[in-house]
């Protein structure tokens, strides 16, 4: 079976865990916005890692306007986000980035947490997770938010792995 690893990423989190996976894997790592049509209509399953910023996928755009190519293929999708003790929010991030045809039975979710590093951050990006902070009324996320954290670890790919060993023969 053929696969490969796409992602989006803005700081390198989400680099870094396709980097990881696509090692363990033996899969190309590819940026999906650069992506040969035939190398992805000969792909059997896909990883797609992409990262959160505002509610939005990184991929949102281009997982909307690939749904046709992508919607017979296994898919495997990890979405990097803040590390946070709230994860009431992910399955509201699918369904408003995620479009439905993709989202059968057989495609798996994973969240991995992120990084954020205050000095690293795009003004406005910096701005935005301190306002963020500022309106937080439970403490531990507020701390969470309002601090430097790099939550990004080899680890954290184990279940993606197990998923995707599980799959291919």
């Amino acid at each position: 079976m053929n696969g490969l690893v796409l992602y989006k990423s803005r700081y390198g989190a989400t680099r870094q865990y396709a980097d990881w996976i696509a090692t363990d894997l033996r899969l190309p790592v590819i940026d999906p916005e650069r992506i040969d049509e035939r190398l992805l209509a000969a792909s059997d399953f896909l990883l797609i890692g992409t990262s959160v910023y505002n509610g939005d996928l990184l991929l949102k755009t281009w997982l909307r306007g690939n749904t046709h190519q992508l919607e017979q293929k296994k898919l495997f999708f990890f979405i990097v986000c803040a590390p946070s003790p709230d994860v009431s929010k992910h399955g509201q991030i699918i369904m408003d980035n995620i479009p439905g045809a993709l989202l059968r039975p057989s495609t798996d979710v994973f969240f991995l947490p992120g990084r954020w590093i205050f000095s690293d951050l795009s003004p406005s990006d910096g701005r935005a997770l301190m306002e963020k902070a500022l309106a937080e009324d439970d403490p531990a996320k507020k701390a969470v938010l309002s601090q430097d954290s790099d939550a990004v670890k080899k680890v954290n790919i184990a279940g993606v792995l197990e998923a995707v060993r599980s799959f291919v023969p």
